[in-house]
């Protein structure tokens, strides 16, 4: 049984930010979107560790857990649509399932209403996405799995009707195969960002924004540079991450984000390319 531990979960490595953007084997394209609804979160990555889960949460002796699980490396290929006023997660879930099953499509397992557990559970637990958090008597999931070249493509959906009457869908295709080991909720930065202008276009700054929506404790922000070959390198680069704190600073603080919600460090890097990261701090 695996044990779902709340700072083991946002310390992973299973990166959930929209960001960098890796070749998956299926996409969700293949899958067509709910009419008329809002696509709220898209994003196409390779993690590690994401989880495929095969069974209902529970919550026992204050850990959250689960009976059948997988922890698997690959490319996920992640929407999340937030349902048009009328129309409800039930239709939803129906509407993507029977996309599945045309698909080919093997049920693995599937759960409605109380008997998915907490909603909590599923939004904060497994994916990371707060406003996933809604009605337990209002959920359903649904996992299957299909074979596609060679590899295992995991297809899920879950649905959720928020307690303030917001609706939404998730759909996951999570093809499992060899990922590049990254660490959680980390960003590529193929530059380091000199302006204002460039910070706010990167990826790397929309997915920490992303990530102050779906968090309501403080971040430690970590900005790493590529690595350095010589002595003048540091310095040019030690120079650049320090003005690099400078405008995430000042733009955090033009976004309306309290500089109480995080904390900001920068290291010169040991790989080919920089990074941003960050860690929930307690």
């Amino acid at each position: 049984m695996a044990i779902f531990h709340s700072f083991l979960r946002r310390t992973s490595s299973f990166m959930l930010a929209s960001a960098f953007f890796l070749p998956a084997t299926v996409f969700a394209d293949e899958i067509a979107p709910f009419p008329n609804a809002t696509l709220d979160l898209q994003l196409k990555q390779s993690v590690t560790s994401y989880p495929v889960i095969s069974s209902s949460m529970k919550k026992v002796n204050g850990i959250v857990t689960a009976d059948s699980e997988q922890w698997l490396d690959g490319s996920l290929d992640r929407k999340l649509y937030l349902l048009p006023s009328g129309k409800s997660s039930d239709e939803a879930y129906r509407f993507f399932t029977e996309q599945f099953k045309k698909l080919g499509v093997t049920p693995v397992f599937s759960c409605e209403r109380f008997s998915c557990g907490g909603s909590n559970f599923w939004a904060n637990n497994v994916f990371d996405i707060a406003r996933l958090y809604g009605l337990d008597k209002e959920q359903a999931y649904f996992l299957g799995q299909k074979e596609v070249d060679g590899k295992t493509a995991y297809y899920l959906t879950y649905t959720v009707r928020r307690g303030n009457k917001r609706e939404y869908a998730l759909v996951d295709i999570f093809t499992a195969g060899k990922a590049k080991a990254l660490k959680r909720n980390q960003v590529v930065l193929p530059t380091l960002p000199g302006s204002l202008s460039a910070l706010a276009s990167s990826d790397a700054y929309k997915a920490l924004l992303k990530a102050f929506e779906n968090q309501s404790r403080p971040l430690l922000i970590t900005v790493e540079s590529a690595s350095a070959g010589r002595v003048s390198e540091v310095d040019s680069l030690s120079r650049q991450l320090q003005e690099i704190q400078t405008l995430l600073q000042s733009k955090l603080r033009e976004d309306a984000i309290s500089s109480s919600r995080y904390r900001i460090q920068s290291i010169v890097g040991d790989q080919g390319e920089g990074t941003l990261h960050w860690q929930v701090l307690q």
